[in-house]
Formats: structure tokens, sequence, C-alpha cells
């Protein structure tokens, strides 16, 4: 059980190394060039007050005793005197052919120049200034090393957290597997279904017409497309979106089923427009029903939530599968577009994950206390100027959207028992 972002944790000790290491070096080398410049200034007076007896007349002999003997200072790189003319009378130091900080200072005897003074300090390297502080490096190393197994230690995962992490994936995982074992079963059931149907129309002498879905300008819509930015929709062939879209309308269905239970409406009072394919699905229903929003509402959010785990689940397993989105919307005069056809482009404008609405005040007020609305961004129409997107629900919502979902996947699972 490794501690998480080990890695990351790792990084950014690293860096942190790296930047007291760099301070250091800094500080160290601006307090050196501070203390050098206050010995340099402070050599060149004194040598100037010793020196100042013997550069008027000039004596060699002294005077090369003399930078002799301010030689032996291990930070004096090199010394010259020089006269008036800038002759050199005497000269010394252990490693003149460094290179240093030089310090002149003129050599005046009532106000007149006799002599000048050169004295170079030595101005240490990188490396040597990355050996004087080798122990401050070495403990901040340490403690960095410190910091790292304190983290280990202390962000590690404990036994009670790994197992329950272990058993939310089992559980996961078994989830998906009923979840496919009950799509296998539907389809059983949709074949046997469609062959009953079949043989009843050719046994039928006068097969009744199928009535055609009409809304009216008192609809309200629910639409529900694939978030598909990448166009997998078109590389995949039928043999993996129907089962597919079976799967997701399974979803549909058992989430309209139980939100009509709850809210105490019939089966009648909903309509599906269109069933899932590539386009999405449609469910619409008529605005004089009691709740017909909060109702749409609580499917779409249901829904959302079946769907983001068959989309965790096959990721993993490196399935087909797209994450969605959700509009609901009345009809919308000034464009001249039907409750359907304004649900489907509102969705067009949203992401993976998101939903919208599109309706008037008073359906606005039903769900105003249960749902966080904001401001459609960027719009473009009559459409979005007027639509919210849907940016967080109340406690008691998402309280009945997760126990809703949670009895869904008991239910499958159940049934493929």
């Amino acid at each position: 059980m490794n501690a998480p972002r080990q890695g990351l944790f790792a990084s950014l000790l690293i860096v942190s190394f790296a930047l007291h290491t760099f301070l250091l070096v800094l500080a160290t080398t601006h307090q050196l060039n501070e203390n050098r410049a206050n010995q340099g200034q402070l050599m060149t007076s004194q040598l100037v007050t010793d020196s100042l007896a013997e550069l008027e007349p000039a004596n060699t002999v002294s005077l090369a005793l003399l930078v002799d003997r301010y030689a032996t200072n291990p930070s004096v790189a090199s010394i010259r005197i020089l006269d008036a003319n800038n002759q050199v009378l005497a000269t010394g130091g252990q490693v003149r052919t460094r290179d240093g900080e030089v310090f002149v200072r003129d050599a005046l005897q009532n106000e007149k120049k006799v002599g000048s003074i050169e004295i170079t300090l030595i101005k240490p390297s990188m490396g040597e200034i990355l050996r004087t502080q080798w122990l401050a490096i070495l403990l901040s190393l340490t403690i960095h090393g410190l910091l790292w197994l304190a983290y280990r230690a202390i962000a590690r995962p404990s036994r009670t957290e790994y197992l329950a992490r272990i058993n939310n994936e089992s559980r996961l995982k078994h989830e998906i597997q009923v979840l496919t074992q009950t799509l296998e079963q539907e389809k059983h059931h949709t074949a046997v279904a469609i062959a009953q149907a079949q043989q009843q129309i050719k046994t039928s002498a006068k097969p009744k017409e199928q009535k055609p879905v009409i809304v009216d300008n008192h609809s309200v819509a629910l639409n529900i497309q694939f978030y598909d930015p990448k166009q997998l929709m078109d590389s995949v062939n039928t043999t993996v979106s129907i089962p597919y879209f079976n799967l997701c309308q399974i979803f549909l269905n058992k989430s309209t089923e139980l939100c009509l239970k709850h809210y105490k409406l019939n089966s009648t009072d909903i309509t599906t427009v269109q069933s899932f394919n590539e386009h999405g699905a449609t469910l619409s229903m008529s605005t004089d029903t009691p709740n017909a929003v909060p109702f749409l509402m609580m499917i779409s959010s249901v829904f959302q939530l079946l769907s983001e785990v068959l989309y965790k689940r096959y990721r993993e397993e490196k399935r087909f599968v797209l994450q969605t989105r959700c509009g609901i919307s009345t009809a919308v005069d000034a464009m001249q577009l039907s409750a359907n056809q304004a649900a489907e482009r509102l969705v067009q404008q949203l992401s993976a994950k998101e939903s919208a609405v599109h309706l008037s005040n008073e359906l606005l007020k039903d769900i105003s206390e249960s749902y966080q609305l904001v401001n459609l961004p960027n719009p473009t129409n009559v459409l979005t100027r007027h639509a919210f997107m849907v940016n967080g629900m109340g406690a008691e919502s998402a309280e009945l959207a997760q126990s809703l979902r949670t009895e869904i996947l008991k239910a499958k699972q159940s049934k493929a028992s």
C-alpha cells in the first residue's frame, strides 16, 4: 500500500532542495562579496599608510619586505606598489595568475601623489563555495529525505481504507457484469417480442396503423445525447453500437419507471419520442401534468449517474463507451421550434455530464428550490439566451437520485441472479 502521488511529492522535494541550495549559495556569495570589499578597502588603506615613508624616495627593499608580509594573507592573489609614474616598485603574491577583485588606492603625501597600491583579492569559485557549505547542503538533503520518509509513512492509506477501495472497485466491476448479463437477457426478450409481433401482424387481417406521436405547444421534452467530440460513433460497427444503445435504453426505462412511482404518475403521462440510437433519445410529456418538469429532471439526474458508472467501467476495460448530456425544453415560438427540437438543439451546446433547461418562469419555479441554475455561457440565439445550466442539486434531490440509482443496480443484480 503506497502513499498516493509519491512521484509528485518526490518531484516537489527535489525542486525544494535545488531551490534551497541555490538560495544558500546566493546568500554565501553575497556575504563573501561584502567581506571581500571591506577587507580590500582596509588592506589598501593600511598598506598605503605603511609604505608612504618608503615611497619618497623609493626604497624597493623595504617595499618588497612589506609586500611579502601582506602577501601571507591567504585571500590575497597579488600586490603591486607603483610610483607616481606607474613604474612597479615591488610586487608579490602567492597566486598572481588567479583572477580576483582589484582594489586600488593612491598614496598621497602633502596632497601630492607619490605612488599607488594595487591589491587583488581572490574571488572564490562556485566549487569552493559549495565546499565551504557542504555541511549545510548535507543537512538540507537529510531534512528533505526525512520529509520523504515521513510522507510515505503518514500519507499511506490505512488497511481499512485500502480494503474499502478494493471493495468499491470489486463492487463496480460486479455491477457492470450484472448489467451486461441483463443486457443479454433484454436482447433475448426483445427478439422474442419482435418475433411475436411480426407473427401477429401476419395473422391479422386488418393490422392497426400506429398513430404518429403528436406534441402540442404545451409539451416539455427531455433529450439525451452522447458527447462525441472525436467522432468515435462513426468508427464502430453495429455489433458494438446496438448493444450499447440497448443498455442505455434499459437505464432510461428503469429510471423512468422508478420516477413514475415516486411522483405517482402513470406510464401514459410520458411519451417516448425516440428510443436510443446514435442521436440519443427523447422523452416528452404535457406541461399540464403535475410535477412534469421535476419528474423529467430526476430522470435526467438518475440516468447521468448510471451513465457515469458505465463509462468508468467500460473505459477501464477499453470498451466502446461515451459520456452523455441532457437538456429539457419547451417549445420556442420565436425560432419555430417544437419542444423536441428545442431540447435537441439545446443539448448540442453542452459538454460531457452537463445538463441544461429552457423553461418558462412558472415551470422554473417548480425546480428552483431543488436545483442550482446558472445562465448558459456565450448565448447565440433566443433559445440559449433564456436557457440555464444545472450547476448543482439540493441535498434532498441528490439523495433521491442516488437511492434510485442504487435501487436500479440492485434490481439488475437480483434479476441476473
